[in-house]
Order: structure tokens, then C-alpha cells, then sequence
């Protein structure tokens, strides 16, 4: 499997600089990252940054790519030579839903030789929450991050650094925060872990595949996403009941689920906050597995996946 790597981040706050650095980290550490850049009009120029830094680089100009432009970035992703040692990195627009193309990325079949999706988030010391009516979608992108960057911390007070750390807490930024070095390291260590897998592997916990022996703690996971397997049918009051009780670590959760009053369809659920909305799409959806995808850092999968379990015992019961 090839790690996939979101760099997420407000307009301005040095996603590129921070890639600048990571890149050089990487390369040192033998590992061959595929570069996507999106932007609204000057990919192409952000791109030709890049240019002496890694050999494949390829920009994606026009909407996000959690919206108008996802179709052209999952074909770029459909045609990315996997290999050895290779990781692959977007950097999105300063405007993008990280949770929305978490959910897109985690969920496509098509995307199977990629890693669920590692989000770093990078905020910018001098302006994070002084951004008005955008302040709402600053703290989204950073909400479902696994990993933390702080640029211009150099140019900040110290009384302004400790107004960003404590809004980071505020506002329930649980992502680790890191550097270039640091997280070049961790990725070396993913590249080694994914190397065993040759395809994404639904997990429950801490568990080992059938490929390899490879075994992981979604505990400690660097991945902003997790996907467990759901019972084939469930009660519906239980199956709310277990959303609106999920931990707070969870910022979105959706999937594929079954009912065992409407066994012949298919309903797609997600949980945002305290709403919890579920959406028939037949008999015979596209991915037709029950299962739950839960966005954010810190999911103690292992504890969620008990819940799941208390949900087929559930079943059990109402049918006896």
C-alpha cells in the first residue's frame, strides 16, 4: 500500500513552505513521494516551485478537490505509479472541506492500494482564529487532523504562542503537532507498515492481516480516518443510539448500513455534531458492505469496535 498524505491548511498559512522542507526530508530518507497541487487559478506556477525538488509533480487547477475538481483528482490517483518507498502527497486549496474529501478518499474501492488518508494540518501563528466569518472553516480543517504544524512561530510573541496554544485546546485540536523532521520520520515508519499490505484492509482495533503479519494500533494510528466493519443487519434505535454516544474524538462518522426491519435496502447514515441522518440507496449500492468510517485524530478504534459488537448482541436480543 502507498501512503497517502493530505496537507490541508487556510489560504496563506505555508502549506507550501512546509512542503518545501518535507519533500528534501523525504528524498534523504529514500522515500519517492508523488506530488498534487490544487488551487483555484495558479497551480501550474505553484507547481514549477517544485520542479527541482521531485521529479513527479502534476497540479490540479480549477475548484477543490472536495467538490468541482474530485473527479480529475482521483484520476490523477487511479494513475499513480505505486511502488516501493513511494508516498503520495496533495496539498489542497486554502478553501477545502478536509472532512468531506476524507470521507471521498476513504470510501472510493477504487483507491484501494492507498493508505486511508494521513491529514496534516499546517496554522499559522500570527493569523489562526483572526480570519472573521472563515474562522468556522479554519478550525474544521484543523479538527480532523492527525498532525499539527505551526508556522511562523518566529515571528509571534510569546504572549500570541500561548493564545494559539490554548485556542488549540479550546477548540479541540487534538492533532500531534510536529515538523518537517519529525513527521519525514514517522512517514518512513508508515512506508515500512504499509509495505506488508497489499491492498486497504477494513481493521478492527489492533489486529493482524492475513498479508504479511503485519500488525498495527489504530490507537497510536497516524491516519485522520478509520473504517471498521458493521453486524450485516442492526436495529435502527440501537444503530442511533451508538452514533450519538460515539466519543468526541469522532468529528464526522458515516457509512453503509443494513436495518433488520428493511433487509433488502441499503441505507447510507452520517453523524455530524448531534445530527444523525440515514439515506436509502437501494438493494444494490455501489459498495454493498456494511461499514462505519470515522473521521478524526486519536480514535481509540479498539473500544469502537466493542460498541459494534454490543450492537449485534443487540440484534440478538430483539429478534428472540
Amino acid at each position: 500500500m502507498t501512503p497517502l498524505v493530505l496537507v490541508v491548511g487556510f489560504l496563506g498559512s505555508g502549506k507550501t513552505t512546509f512542503l518545501k522542507g518535507l519533500i528534501p526530508a523525504l528524498a534523504a530518507r529514500g522515500i519517492q513521494p508523488g506530488l498534487l497541487i490544487n488551487d483555484y487559478q495558479n497551480a501550474k506556477v505553484d507547481a514549477e516551485q517544485f520542479r527541482e525538488l521531485i521529479d513527479e509533480v502534476r497540479a490540479l487547477s480549477g475548484d477543490c478537490v472536495c467538490c468541482g475538481s474530485r473527479e480529475q483528482l482521483f484520476d490523477e490517483l487511479r494513475g499513480f505509479r505505486h511502488g516501493a518507498n513511494r508516498v503520495m502527497i496533495l496539498e489542497t486549496n486554502g478553501t477545502t472541506d478536509a472532512g468531506a474529501l476524507i470521507e471521498a478518499l476513504a470510501l472510493d474501492p477504487a483507491l484501494e492500494k492507498f493508505t486511508d488518508p494521513i491529514q496534516i494540518t499546517v496554522i499559522d501563528a500570527q493569523r489562526w482564529q483572526k480570519r472573521f466569518w472563515h474562522n468556522a472553516l479554519e478550525r474544521e480543517q484543523a479538527m480532523t487532523a492527525s498532525h499539527v504544524v505551526i508556522s511562523r512561530r518566529d515571528t509571534v510573541p510569546e504572549k500570541r504562542w500561548t493564545e494559539v496554544q490554548q485556542s488549540l485546546v479550546a477548540n479541540q485540536i487534538r492533532g500531534r503537532q510536529t515538523d518537517v523532521e519529525t513527521f519525514a520520520g514517522e512517514l518512513l515508519q508508515v512506508v515500512a507498515d504499509a509495505s506488508s499490505v497489499p491492498s486497504r484492509t477494513v481493521c478492527q482495533g489492533r489486529c493482524d492481516h492475513e498479508h504479511g503479519g503485519h500488525s498495527h494500533d489504530h490507537e497510536q494510528s497516524h491516519f485522520a480516518s478509520c473504517e471498521l466493519p458493521l453486524p450485516a443487519q442492526v436495529s435502527r434505535l440501537a444503530f442511533e443510539r451508538f452514533l450519538k454516544n460515539l466519543p468526541r474524538e469522532v468529528i464526522r462518522a458515516k457509512g453503509l448500513v443494513c436495518f433488520e426491519d428493511k433487509a433488502d435496502e441499503f441505507f447510507v447514515f452520517q453523524r455530524i455534531d448531534d445530527d444523525v441522518q440515514f439515506i436509502p440507496v437501494g438493494s444494490n449500492p455501489r459498495i454493498n458492505t456494511p461499514l462505519a468510517l470515522l473521521i478524526g485524530p486519536a480514535i481509540d478504534a479498539a473500544q469502537i469496535a466493542s460498541r459494534i459488537s454490543d450492537l449485534t448482541k443487540c440484534t440478538e436480543v430483539g429478534r428472540a
